[in-house]
This record gives structure tokens, C-alpha cells and sequence, in this order.
């Protein structure tokens, strides 16, 4: 059996600093999105041609209310840049774009309120998520089918509401932010496709190192390649496939693979050691084709049929050990100073 492999983008813009700035303004799509540095796109530019040059699509989870910032015909462009690339779009939201926009309308003094949906009261929350599917709508030319909430943070309520908006696999859940927002009230395997309330849910993949690290929960790291090494991935990967996983779902973002000096990106570099760990893991699925499938969520939310799904007990979490990660720590260090 083949396992599936998920390469998930979360693009997005970035406020930039202009909360506690009023003198700044959110980044725009070309420095954040894009990440153009000297005319050289090295964002989703850079991340289509890597897949497309291997025959790869990845699922690109696309931000939608910084459109009521930039405009609409700004992330229009940038999605349908994607879609003629052939790569699957997704819903993605972060509401910090959504009241920066209300407030700067209104004339009224900036305030920052929550980024998230799930802090929302429940007519408010429903009604946003509706405004974000029509947006998604109006800027990409049809309905979303998956989601993943910005900062992860998602709730068995808000998996409802998306069940009422035509979404069928959400993909939000990740255990390392479990009680940080990321469905706290709520017990879900690490690792592993389930149906919770009639939704699909698909966690990011976690891996468990024995190196300790204040932000980890419980050891785990989610499979992306700015925090983790070429081995680590590969060898996620590996274990994840003989240990019989069906899907492995990595995480990156639009701007992983440049370094930025400054909140604005004004002063962007490219990060030659995350984008070496990224095109060497593709060349790794490309040489062991016959073990792993590279896909998206969007093909996988329309395969889905809830009589289909097998309920397996058993979490399966690959393990990286204490050397490897802590010499990935110490090139990471080194990186940053470069």
C-alpha cells in the first residue's frame, strides 16, 4: 500500500506590525506571498515550479479576508496563479485582516480583536465563516471542500458550521497546540484520518523527538521542513509508510523558504538550507514512487464516503531521537546568523 503524502501551504499576508504601528500597513502579496527578492519569486512562485518540474500538486490553504485589505482583484490574481499551475486551493482565514479592514472603513480607532474564528460567539462566528466561503467563491470560482483555521485553532463547533457550509475534511487539528486553542475540549488521534461529528479530520503529521524543546508538547514536531532536517523527513516518512500510515500531511507556509530582517519584509534572503531540505525531500518521492503517492486534500475530500473509512485505534508517531535533532538544531542556529 502506497502511502499519501500531503504538501500543505497556508499563504497568507501578514499584518506586519501595524496593530501596535498605526504608521505601518499589512505586508502586501508581492514581499509576502510572493517573496520577491531582486525580481525572483521565492514564494509560491518558487514552490510551483519545484512541484510542477516533479509533476507534484500540493493543497495551498489560501487566506481570503486580507482581500478586504488589498482588494479583491490583489488575491484573485495570486489564486488564480495557482490554479493555472494546477495546484489545489483550499479555504485559509485569519481574522486579524478581517476587523483591520472594518476598523480602517469605519474611521475608528484600531484595535486589535481575535485572529481566530473559534473565539468567535456562535451567530458571529457562523456568519463570518459564510462571508469567508463567499469570498473564497467569488476569488477562486468554486467552494471550498477543505479547511485548516488559522493558528490551528478549531473546536467540534466550528467543525459543525463548516459541515453547513458544504466543507467536508478539515485539517486544523495539531496536538502541539492542543490547550492553546487547537480543539482543547476535545480528544482526536494524533496522526491519523477520522470523522468527528460527520467531519473528516486530518491532523499535520507529528513526529516525536527525545531532544526537549520548550515549545514542544510531549516531544512532538510537526513534518515541515523549516524545523526539521532532510533525515528527519525522510525518515518521518519512512516509518510512517511501514508502519502502514495512509496519509501523511506536512505543513509549510508561502514564506518558508526566505529569511526576513524585518516584520515588513523589506529586506528578504533566501534560505538555501530549507529550500535544499525541500527539493531533496521531493526527489526522495520521486525515486521511491512505487511506496508513496504525493496528493492533495482536495482529491481526498472528494474520494471521501464515511461507510469507507476504517477506524484504526492504533496512533502511529515516528521517532527521530536525541542526535539528528539536536544537529539540526545547531545548523539552525547557525542559519539565522547567516
Amino acid at each position: 500500500m502506497k502511502t499519501k503524502v500531503y504538501f500543505t501551504v497556508d499563504t497568507e499576508n501578514s499584518m506586519g506590525g501595524a496593530w501596535s504601528d498605526p504608521t505601518l500597513r499589512p505586508v502586501p502579496s508581492d514581499r509576502r506571498i510572493h517573496c520577491r527578492i531582486g525580481g525572483a519569486d521565492h514564494g509560491i512562485g518558487w514552490i510551483c515550479q519545484q512541484l510542477v518540474k516533479r509533476n507534484f500538486k500540493a493543497t495551498f490553504f489560501a487566506e481570503v479576508f486580507a482581500s478586504q485589505v488589498f482588494g479583491e482583484d490583489d488575491s484573485r490574481r495570486w489564486m488564480a496563479y495557482l490554479k493555472d499551475h494546477g495546484q489545489d486551493v483550499q479555504l485559509h482565514t485569519h481574522l486579524n485582516f478581517h476587523f483591520y479592514a472594518q476598523q480602517l472603513a469605519q474611521g475608528t480607532l484600531i484595535t486589535r480583536r481575535t485572529d481566530d474564528l473559534v473565539r468567535l460567539e456562535d451567530v458571529e462566528r457562523r456568519r463570518t465563516l459564510a462571508q469567508a466561503c463567499e469570498i473564497f467563491e467569488r476569488l477562486v470560482g468554486e467552494r471550498p471542500r477543505v479547511f485548516r483555521a488559522g493558528n490551528w485553532a478549531c473546536s467540534r463547533e466550528l467543525l459543525a458550521d463548516l459541515l453547513q457550509q458544504g466543507i467536508v475534511l478539515d485539517s486544523s487539528y495539531n496536538h502541539v497546540v492542543k490547550g492553546k486553542g487547537s480543539f482543547d475540549e476535545t480528544s482526536l488521534k494524533v496522526n491519523a484520518l477520522q470523522v468527528v461529528d460527520g467531519m473528516f479530520e486530518l491532523p499535520v503529521t507529528l513526529a516525536h523527538q527525545m531532544l526537549p524543546e520548550p515549545r514542544l508538547r510531549e516531544g512532538l514536531r510537526p513534518l515541515d521542513p523549516t524545523s526539521m532536517s532532510s533525515w528527519e523527513l525522510r525518515s518521518s516518512l519512512e516509518q510512517a509508510q511501514q508502519a502502514g500510515m495512509e496519509h501523511v500531511v506536512l505543513v509549510l507556509h508561502c514564506f518558508s523558504f526566505v529569511k526576513s530582517r524585518d516584520a515588513q519584509y523589506q529586506d528578504l534572503r533566501p534560505d538555501r538550507v530549507v529550500m535544499n531540505r525541500f527539493t531533496a525531500l521531493l526527489d526522495h518521492l520521486m525515486a521511491h514512487n512505487d511506496r508513496f503517492e504525493v496528493s492533495t486534500l482536495g482529491e481526498l475530500a472528494n474520494s471521501l464516503r464515511p461507510v469507507d473509512l476504517v477506524t484504526d485505534t492504533q496512533t502511529r508517531i515516528p521517532q527521530l531521537g536525541f542526535a539528528r535533532p539536536l544537529v539540526r538544531k545547531l545548523v539552525q542556529i547557525a542559519n539565522r546568523l547567516t
